[in-house]
């Protein structure tokens, strides 16, 4: 009877460790560091969020271009940093417990719509993130030019009524009276 009731305490507190260890949670850390495309990283603090799997976990860049994701689960996941100004490159982040029953993070670039796979290399933690395009929503005005003027098809509409305007008086003169005589019936 007392081994049956130690058997049951040990299976309610091996139960009681398992859903513990899989109810904790871990932080991703990483910074957004100044290259040639983003020189100053302090202007992205209020504009820019590093945001998980489409918004499910987001972390706030600091003026120093560091940010903290938190509440992450083990498993596999997608870090973007979102910024209306700059583009960066989209991570595959997996994190994941060795042996001893540490965390361990393993991020790779990843691009969108491929799977993701083991090949890329592993970048070092805690993630180093440089900016890869500047957006530029400003489009120069088209300066003015004749050809594009008249390859307008309002322009060409005008230009072919002005031409039956001139021109039809110019081939009646040359009918004959005959010729004429009969268009003016119809």
């Amino acid at each position: 009877m007392l081994a049956r009731f130690l058997l049951i305490v040990q299976s309610v507190l091996v139960l009681a460790a398992l859903v513990c260890a899989s109810d904790k949670t871990y932080r991703l850390r990483g910074a957004i560091v100044a290259n040639n495309i983003l020189s100053d990283v302090s202007e992205l603090a209020t504009r820019a969020h590093a945001v998980v799997n489409g918004g499910e976990h987001r972390g706030y860049i600091q003026k120093d271009g560091s940010f903290v994701v938190e509440n992450l689960k083990l498993g596999d996941w997608l870090l973007e940093i979102q910024s209306a100004d700059y583009a960066f490159p989209k991570l595959h982040v997996r994190i994941a417990t060795n042996d001893e029953g540490r965390a361990s993070v393993a991020a790779r670039y990843v691009q969108i719509g491929s799977e993701w796979s083991e090949d890329a290399p592993v970048l070092a933690y805690p993630l180093k993130i440089e900016a890869s395009a500047k957006y530029d929503f400003f489009t120069p005005r088209q300066g003015f030019s004749i050809i594009t003027m008249f390859s307008n098809p309002y322009m060409l509409m005008v230009g072919a009524s002005l031409a039956a305007i001139f021109i039809m008086p110019k081939l009646q003169a040359n009918l004959d009276p005959e010729a004429l005589k009969e268009l003016q019936e119809k």
